[in-house]
């Protein structure tokens, strides 16, 4: 069984510093849940408008906060997954870093699907990782891939047992988030978790409702839209289960879908 511990937290825009102890604040409860893994928010390390100072905001793999979080993940004994600005090849990326308990970092991902004016100030990514841990083969969308297929169904294919989705989902999309998490998961018949933050920046209203679903679609958990922590359990079993039938990997049909992969407005 893979616990799953959902840190729905309100960051402050711009403070690093408040945002790291909010983190830990959380680890150190998901280690009293004796949680395996914490999930943080999409760009819980800075809050979400970043706009002009996201080059400033950025840190490669190996910078202060990622270090930080690396000691309290092996404090508690956690993997951790949280957003951050990543910067990488030169360029700034939504991206997400994966620490394992023993605090080193298991990789980054780099969100493929940017929303609105992200374009302004990130770079997309290109790559979707899946990492082979003790809990399971793990995969990562960021808030708008969520909400693509594609995405999921990638993963998916590339051998992911779960996704987890760091978010910053806004209103009025409550109904729309529950929907994409328990899609995904019924169509590739695994586990699919988001952390979606709450509070208010500009104008713009971020809802949390927090949500986990099954290998059937089944909702583990929803949240309210209050700081809060929820624990999820994974029974990895169930996969095996949900693919006697049907059979949605197996009855694919790579090539009629050709279409999907061309550029259309």
């Amino acid at each position: 069984m893979v616990k799953v511990y959902l840190a729905q937290m309100l960051p402050v825009l711009l403070d690093k510093e408040k945002n790291l102890q909010t983190m830990r604040r959380y680890m150190e409860e998901a280690a009293k849940q004796q949680a395996d893994l914490v999930l943080f928010p999409e760009l819980s390390l800075t809050g979400y408008y970043t706009r002009g100072r996201t080059a400033e905001m950025a840190e490669d793999a190996n910078g202060p906060s990622i270090v930080q979080m690396g000691r309290w993940a092996r404090e508690y004994k956690l993997k951790v997954i949280f957003g951050f600005v990543e910067k990488a090849n030169g360029k700034p990326y939504n991206s997400a870093c994966f620490l394992n308990h023993d605090g080193t970092v298991i990789g980054t991902y780099q969100k493929h699907h940017l929303w609105d004016e992200e374009y302004k100030y990130f770079s997309p990514g290109e790559a979707w990782p899946v990492w082979d841990t003790d809990l399971g083969k793990i995969g990562i969308m960021i808030c708008y891939d969520t909400e693509f297929p594609e995405s999921a169904r990638l993963l998916a294919l590339n051998g992911a047992d779960m996704i987890l989705a760091p978010t910053a989902n806004m209103s009025p999309l409550e109904h729309s988030q529950r929907i994409y998490i328990q899609a995904r998961a019924v169509e590739n018949q695994i586990f699919v978790a988001t952390t979606n933050r709450t509070g208010t920046e500009e104008s713009t209203y971020f809802f949390g409702e927090s949500a986990a679903a099954d290998p059937y679609g089944n909702l583990l958990a929803l949240g309210d839209q209050t700081e809060s922590g929820y624990l999820v359990e994974f029974d990895l079993e169930k996969i095996g289960a949900a693919r006697n039938m049907p059979h949605y990997m197996r009855d694919r049909r790579p090539a009629s879908y050709r279409a999907l992969a061309e550029t259309r407005e």
